[in-house]
Formats: structure tokens, C-alpha cells, sequence
């Protein structure tokens, strides 16, 4: 770690640590963080950041309560969209078509990466129940760790719990202390630190919501409580806070694809507050990354809704019926499917499901994708490509 980059921190001190290292003591610094205050001296055009952020997510909050009869019709797609961006980021690769097919089908082979990003959507589910009798707390944060960890080759004694043991970021794995770019916390001053974070979240400030959502994160990674997972608990935490301050209604957002391409970005950013107090630039860039991804979960909603109300009209024109119909009703809920998954749903025989997984082949709404005659997967390849397009790229059909 450069030591002098962090000695004059208006927001943390260094503190002395002691590591084991290659069969010998090694003597170094660690960052600790200062409990957050209770107001910040923000510049207006970022207190202007804030309130154009709040601005985005009512308008995504209030299409999604008009237009949609179900929020979790697209907050289920979303969810899972945020688990292969928040994996990605701490470099867990895995195909959002291979996530979706093994979720619904569990005898389908599983690869590891597919099963840290399911893990992650099952915390996220978790936590989103789990709201309702338990608040955002160290506890809550430790419960969400041990499912997202759990099965994979991270899963240890401390899985779901508050580390005991020294973490540190360097510019590779295994890297020795001394090269470290930034180390957290030791242990013994976790507790402390995680009791201030939590009583701050749910204090009655003067802040704006969404500046104590941007500032509550950066405490969370810099305190970096867990051996792993920080990053996407931490992710997770700041859509549930939103929740929380009433600037959302369901999880409609996705913050990691946005953090994902400018990563090293979102990571120097945080690193500067412990650095130098760079609290407006770090929350500048949180809120543009909220009002970029509102805006785009809009528009995946309003092209989502055009294409259900589309392939409908499709399909009465062709006369079909039933089942099929049904299933089309929900693609954009489930845009992968087996024909067990469909017999299951929609509680019909397996031949009933077969017949209606044909027919929509047919006509173009469903594609088979692994070329088997058997455990074969179904997949609304637009409805797909509108999740899971890069914000940039056009929109399909449109």
C-alpha cells in the first residue's frame, strides 16, 4: 500500500498490522475508515446529481407501477441481469443464457461460475423477504454472505461471518502486503466500525437519500468486512437501501453492468475517499451511474412490454390457443424454459407443454439453443436480447 498516499486521510487513519507471510512476521499499515459523519460539504452541482438521480428513479418507479400488472414480471429479470454483472466484476464469468437454463432445470450441468451467479440471485430474493423482519444491519449483511458463498470453493469457517483474518487488494492474487494498493481494516476494529455503519444508515439525517445510499457503500467496501463477497453484497445493500428510502418499490435496477465497464473507475473512485475525502467525485459518478441505468431500465421496459403486446397479436392472428398463450404471457418473466419447466407452471401434462414449446418454435417466439432431442432448452431469443443487450446497442425490432 502507498503509505503516504493515505497518512493525511480526512476520512480514516492507519493503523499498525502484523501479517504472516511466507513463514515470517511482516510489519505494515492498514486504513480505517472514520464513521460517517452526519453531514458533507458537497458542491452543488453534486447535490444537483442527487436530486436528477431521485428524478430518474421515480420515473422508472411510476412506468413500472402503471404499466406493469406485476413489478416482478421485470424485477425477476433484472435481478438475475444484476447477478452476471455483479459476478462479472469480481471475475466470476458465466453465460446469462447457461444461468437461466440451469436455474430452471437443475438436473442441467452446472459450472462453478453458474453457481456463484445463482447464489447471487438467491441472496438477492433473501435479502429482499428478509427486509420484512430483519433491517439492513451487520446481521443482515452476514446471512446474505453465507448464501452467496455457500457450495463454492470460497466457502470457509468464516463463511457469514465477520472476518477474523487480514484481506488486501493488490495488483495480483497472492501478491505480498508490502505490494498492496489498499488494505482494509484488521479485525478487531471491524466491529466498532460495522455498529457505526449500520446505526448510520437508518439515523434521521439532513442528507438526500440517495448521497447516504452512495456514502453508506463506500463504508462498506472500505471496511471490507467478509474474506469475500464484499463487492456484491455490498452492490446489493445499495439496491436495497433505495428500497428502503422509498425511491423504489422493486429491485427495476441494475447498478453492476454500469460499474462493470468502467471498473477501474468505480474502484479508484472509492479508493480516493479514503485517499483524499473525495466524496464528491465518488458520489457524482454513483449518481450518474443511477440516472444512466433508471433511464435504461426504462427503456428495456417499454421495448419488453412492445414486444409482449406484439407476439400476442401474432399469435391470435395465427389462432393459437391455450398453453401457448399463456406461456408467451410470461416470457418476459421467464425467457428461458424446458418443457418440464412448462408442464410445472402452468400445471399441464409434459405433451401439453411439448405441443405449446413447438408451436411457439414454429412461429419464431421460442428457440431451442442446445440441438439435443432430450433436456432440451427453449429460449424468447428477443425477449433475451432486450435484457441483456448493452445499453448502447439498438434495440431489437425498433
Amino acid at each position: 500500500m502507498e503509505v503516504k498516499r493515505f497518512e493525511n486521510s480526512p476520512t480514516g487513519k492507519l493503523v499498525p498490522i502484523d501479517v504472516e507471510e511466507g513463514g515470517r512476521r511482516v510489519q505494515h499499515v492498514a486504513f480505517v475508515p472514520a464513521p460517517l459523519p452526519a453531514a458533507l460539504d458537497l458542491e452543488a452541482r453534486t447535490w444537483s446529481a442527487a436530486v436528477n438521480a431521485a428524478h430518474h428513479l421515480g420515473r422508472l418507479d411510476a412506468l413500472a407501477r402503471e404499466l406493469l400488472p406485476n413489478p416482478m414480471l421485470v424485477a425477476r429479470p433484472t435481478i438475475r441481469r444484476e447477478a452476471v454483472s455483479t459476478s462479472a466484476l469480481e471475475g466470476t464469468f458465466a453465460p446469462a443464457a447457461e444461468v437461466l437454463s440451469s436455474e430452471i432445470d437443475e438436473d442441467l450441468p452446472r459450472s462453478q461460475a453458474v453457481t456463484e451467479v445463482i447464489n447471487f440471485i438467491r441472496a438477492t430474493e433473501q435479502g429482499i423477504e428478509r427486509r420484512s423482519t430483519l433491517p439492513i444491519s451487520t446481521r443482515f449483511a452476514c446471512e446474505l454472505q453465507h448464501t452467496l458463498l455457500a457450495g463454492t470453493p470460497s466457502e470457509d469457517w468464516q463463511t457469514g461471518k465477520i472476518r477474523q483474518t487480514q484481506v488486501l487488494f493488490g495488483p495480483y492474487k497472492g501478491c505480498s502486503v508490502l505490494e498492496a494498493s489498499y488494505i482494509p481494516p484488521p479485525a478487531d476494529y471491524l466491529a466498532d466500525g460495522l455498529t457505526a455503519w449500520e446505526t448510520w444508515i437508518h439515523d434521521d439525517n439532513d442528507l438526500h437519500p440517495i448521497v447516504r445510499v452512495a456514502a453508506a457503500h463506500y463504508q462498506f467496501e472500505a471496511l471490507h468486512p467478509f474474506t469475500d463477497g464484499n463487492g456484491r453484497i455490498g452492490r446489493l445493500i445499495a439496491i436495497l437501501q433505495l428500497i428502503d428510502y422509498d425511491l423504489l418499490t422493486e429491485p427495476l435496477l441494475n447498478l453492476s453492468p454500469y460499474f462493470e465497464v468502467r471498473s477501474d473507475k468505480y474502484r479508484h473512485l472509492l479508493r480516493e475517499v479514503s485517499i483524499r475525502g473525495a466524496w464528491d467525485e465518488w458520489i457524482s459518478f454513483f449518481c450518474e451511474a443511477l440516472s444512466a441505468q433508471a433511464s435504461d431500465a426504462e427503456s428495456r421496459i417499454r421495448s419488453l412490454l412492445a414486444w409482449r403486446e406484439n407476439t400476442m397479436e401474432m399469435l391470435r392472428a395465427n389462432r393459437v390457443k391455450g398453453v401457448a398463450l399463456t406461456v408467451t404471457e410470461k416470457l418476459i418473466e421467464f425467457p428461458t424454459l424446458t418443457v418440464k419447466h412448462i408442464s410445472k407452471a402452468h400445471g399441464v401434462s409434459p405433451q401439453a407443454a411439448n405441443n405449446a414449446a413447438h408451436r411457439l418454435t414454429q412461429l419464431g417466439v421460442l428457440e431451442e439453443v442446445t440441438g439435443r432431442s432430450y433436456n432440451r432448452v427453449f429460449q424468447a431469443t428477443e425477449v433475451f436480447s432486450i435484457l441483456f443487450r448493452s445499453p448502447d446497442r439498438p434495440e431489437p425490432g425498433l
